[in-house]
């Protein structure tokens, strides 16, 4: 081999080891502003309300809806009063209680015990490709929605998905 061929190669096999011995970076990172972002949005909502959930979550949803014709496309904040949903309400604040505590676990897992990382990693990759099906899914022509998408796309799927994928090579590399 020349010279600048085998340079070459040890420089891209030292940026390899280089990013395998520092995967943990996003992970750590990552599921940190996660869960800061848990602990935050979980009392904002329950203090808030389901009213305040649903404007946040869709910022054309109306007071009352007259026009039948808009009942299916529009988000009607007076249906918050309906016996049902408050059930449902109620509902969601238990499961809501339940990830942030599952949320809280993690991040004392993940810098206390280093060897669940790869498990949490791999799971909240798989978490975030269904929350961008679903993103995809819904319509995302509001500017939350599309700012939620971008983030995943573009912030959680390169962090989470990059050390997976440094995981694998890591593992296929030993």
């Amino acid at each position: 081999r020349t010279i600048a061929k085998r340079t070459r190669h040890y420089s891209m096999n030292g940026i390899l080891k280089y990013l395998i011995a520092h995967k943990d970076w996003l992970l750590l990172v990552c599921f940190s502003v996660d869960a800061i972002n848990t602990l935050i949005t979980f009392p904002l909502i329950m203090w808030n309300g389901p009213k305040w959930l649903l404007k946040s979550a869709d910022p054309d949803a109306k007071e009352k809806i007259e026009d039948a014709s808009k009942a299916n496309t529009t988000v009607d904040l007076s249906d918050t009063e309906r016996k049902s949903f408050e059930v449902l309400w109620e509902i969601f604040g238990v499961c809501y209680e339940g990830y942030t505590g599952f949320t809280i676990s993690t991040l004392i897992c993940l810098f206390r015990i280093p060897e669940t990382r790869p498990i949490f990693a791999y799971s909240l990759f798989a978490l975030y490709l269904y929350k961008a099906k679903s993103f995809l899914t819904f319509k995302t022509d509001n500017p939350q929605g599309k700012g939620k998408l971008m983030t995943i796309l573009f912030f959680y799927w390169p962090c989470y998905g990059g050390y997976c994928l440094l995981h694998l090579i890591e593992h296929y590399l030993s």
